[in-house]
C-alpha cells in the first residue's frame, strides 16, 4: 500500500530532529496535532491497516472507501478541566485527523470491514479471488469430426451380438 504524497507536510520536516515538524520547535509547550501511527500488515488474503486511536469511540471514527483511496477520519477533543492553581502540562494529541491510503490492485473495497478494540481501529481490505486456470475443451467440427461419428456408429453395430 502506498501513503498519499503531502509535498507541504514533507517541508516541515527535518532528518535530525526526526519526525516532528518546525512549528514544534518554534512553540515547545504546544501542544502536538493529534496524527495516528498506522501500521500495514499483508497477509495471504487480506490487507490489515491498524491506527492506534487511544479514547475514540466508533461513533467519532470515519472510514471511507472512494476511488480506490481508503481514507480513515476522526477528532480527539480537548477535554476541558478546570484548574485552580499550579503548573500544567499538556503532552497528548489532540485535534481532528486524516490518513488516506491507495488500496492496492486486487482488492475488493466492496468487502472493507473496520473494527475498533482496546484503542486500535483494524480495517480488513480482503483481496479479491485470485482466477483460477481452467482447461477449455477444444471442439472440432467439420468432415472429420462427422467421420469419427459415422464409423463409431457402424463399428458398436457389428461388434454387438445378434439377437435371436
Amino acid at each position: 500500500m502506498l501513503t498519499l504524497y503531502r509535498p507541504f507536510t514533507s517541508l516541515l520536516r527535518d532528518e535530525f530532529f526526526g519526525d516532528r515538524d518546525a512549528s514544534a520547535w518554534l512553540n515547545p509547550w504546544r501542544a502536538r496535532d493529534f496524527n495516528p501511527a498506522v501500521d500495514i500488515v499483508e497477509k495471504e488474503n487480506a490487507y490489515l491497516v491498524k491506527a492506534e486511536l487511544p479514547g475514540l469511540a466508533p461513533e467519532n471514527i470515519d472510514v471511507q472507501v472512494e476511488n480506490d483511496v481508503l481514507t480513515v477520519r476522526g477528532e480527539r477533543k480537548h477535554e476541558s478541566e478546570e484548574e485552580n492553581a499550579g503548573y500544567r502540562r499538556v503532552e497528548r494529541s489532540y485535534g481532528s485527523f486524516a490518513r488516506s491510503f491507495v488500496l492496492p490492485k486486487g482488492t475488493n473495497p466492496d468487502a472493507i470491514d473496520a473494527q475498533v478494540e482496546n484503542g486500535v481501529l483494524t480495517v480488513t481490505i480482503p483481496k479479491a479471488a485470485a482466477a483460477t486456470p481452467r482447461k477449455v475443451e477444444v471442439k472440432g467440427g467439420g468432415l472429420i469430426e462427422k467421420a469419427k461419428k459415422i464409423f463409431s456408429k457402424t463399428a458398436d453395430a457389428q461388434s454387438a451380438p445378434a439377437q435371436s
